[in-house]
């Protein structure tokens, strides 16, 4: 999951320019980043609780 957050935020920086101030740069990253974090870990959570309410496998080969 992380590899896929990482490649979109690097497409999206050879989309843009570079921007000389590092500072701006990595505040401008982490507030791009972190809503779609939260949402890809909600989106996790959620598809966790799913999963767990379904019966086993084995319950229903068996």
């Amino acid at each position: 999951m992380q590899d896929i957050l990482t490649f979109i935020m690097t497409r999206e920086g050879f989309r843009r320019p570079r921007q000389t101030h590092t500072a701006e740069a990595d505040r401008e990253f982490y507030d791009t980043a972190a809503p779609l974090a939260a949402k890809i870990h909600a989106a996790r959570q959620q598809l966790a609780r799913w999963r767990h309410c379904l019966p086993r496998r084995e319950a229903v080969d068996g």
